[in-house]
């Protein structure tokens, strides 16, 4: 089963084909395509047959994304985890998620119902990803 930390949630859905190197960035594509998050590139549409959906857990540490990540030390540690854990925090505090098994639409379901430009800036402003892509156009 795919894990995903809480932040990824918002980071998928605005992937742009840039990443950390480039096996994240096919780790990335493969994640999006498997779990059918909406991505105006990768996966542009958000109509997912019932037979497609996928169950992810959600996890708060090292998910499949970090598998692939070059901050992730030894499979055991990111680090930046200090930074991570705000990002994934926020997401949990503002979207009422838990930790546990979850339909990937549903996760989306109860982010993006409730995101807002303000909820988008407090989650994601310090991320070093914030101000070299677009990722609010992708979100709101």
């Amino acid at each position: 089963m795919i894990k995903i930390r809480p932040h990824h949630i918002l980071c998928m859905r605005a992937y742009q084909g840039r990443g950390y190197s480039e096996e994240f960035g096919i780790n990335m594509e493969k994640v999006i395509e498997k779990i059918g998050v909406f991505n105006r590139i990768y996966n542009n549409t958000n109509e997912v047959s019932e037979e497609k959906i996928e169950k992810v857990q959600v996890v708060f540490g090292l998910d499949s994304l970090c598998a692939k990540c070059p901050h992730n030390v030894d499979e055991e540690t990111c680090v930046t985890e200090a930074k991570v854990n705000t990002l994934d925090y926020k997401v949990v505090n503002y979207f009422n998620i838990k930790e546990g098994i979850y339909n990937y639409k549903e996760l989306e379901n109860l982010v993006y119902d409730h995101i807002t430009e303000e909820i988008f800036d407090d989650i994601c402003i310090n991320c070093s990803w914030y101000n070299t892509t677009n990722c609010k156009s992708f979100i709101l």
